[in-house]
């Protein structure tokens, strides 16, 4: 099996030296308060399942992954209290128990907190937790229905959106941080995928890890040349590549997979928070 793996800057700079020097720790403590990525990959042949192809591979968490991580958990200290907001228009609710709202391209999530501005009834008004979503709305449960919109105004949630799945390519650029390597170079079409049920899962293991996984069932995402994988942290549901501002990993898949129309293809992939 061969490992993929890009390298993060080893010489952090005069000044960090120093600052690490007078805070008494050392390189190897240091580099032990980092975040990690890796996972493994599996190929099997339908229907019987069998097990024909499975490597694994290492990745850097780029810097839109970092400002993912930093901004979600900062926010949710305080949940009400966003960090680097979004504002989107609301052009409808629907008059139910569960309500749901269109905002085109909101980028929520599941379980976020959104909260509704200058819509009438004025019950709508304040922070709600997101119960499903969609590409263009979002569900909220009210409890009571509070009747039909007449006017509508704007949603707010976190800047940064939840991780949302992965997607595929074909590209072979080196992973890295930023810039060509941090986003897909060569985007697979119908290769959206949310993550499957139950994902993400936030356990402790040597730290704090977060496991990711997706199934691309028989059918789904069949090519030859898969080479490269990303979590992406908007809608998935649009069949388009994904910019770098909107990828908080990518890794490279080795050796390439050739994914027939009977074979599924499964990625699980781990975040690890590591902390001396």
């Amino acid at each position: 099996m061969t490992m993929n793996r890009a390298h993060s800057p080893h010489d952090f700079g005069r000044a960090a030296d120093e600052m690490r020097a007078i805070a008494g720790i050392t390189h190897a403590q240091l580099e032990e308060l980092t975040m990690h990525g890796g996972g493994w990959w599996e190929l099997r042949h339908a229907p019987t399942g069998e097990l024909v192809q499975a490597s694994v591979f290492e990745n850097l968490i780029t810097d839109i992954g970092d400002q993912y991580y930093g901004e979600r958990a900062t926010s949710a200290v305080s949940p009400n209290t966003f960090v680097g907001t979004a504002t989107t228009a609301v052009t409808a609710i629907t008059n139910a128990a569960s309500a749901v709202v269109s905002a085109t391209a909101h980028g929520l999530g599941i379980g976020d907190v959104v909260t509704l501005a200058g819509i009438t009834p004025a019950g709508y008004n304040g922070s709600w937790v997101i119960t499903a979503v969609t590409a263009n709305s979002f569900t909220i449960y009210v409890g009571t229905a509070l009747g039909a919109g007449s006017a509508f105004g704007t949603c707010q949630g976190l800047k940064v959106p939840r991780a949302a799945g992965m997607k595929l390519g074909t590209g072979s650029t080196a992973v890295a941080k930023n810039g060509a390597g941090a986003a897909l170079v060569t985007y697979t079409s119908a290769s959206q995928q949310a993550f499957d049920a139950t994902f993400p899962i936030s356990s402790s293991s040597s730290g704090r890890r977060i496991q990711y996984k997706v199934t691309y069932a028989a059918g789904t995402a069949t090519a030859n040349g898969l080479n490269e994988v990303v979590i992406v942290n908007e809608n998935v549901f649009t069949d388009a590549t994904t910019a770098a501002a909107n990828t908080i990993s990518r890794a490279l898949l080795s050796p390439v997979v050739n994914k027939g129309a009977s074979d599924s293809l499964a990625i699980t992939w781990n975040h690890t928070l590591l902390g001396a």
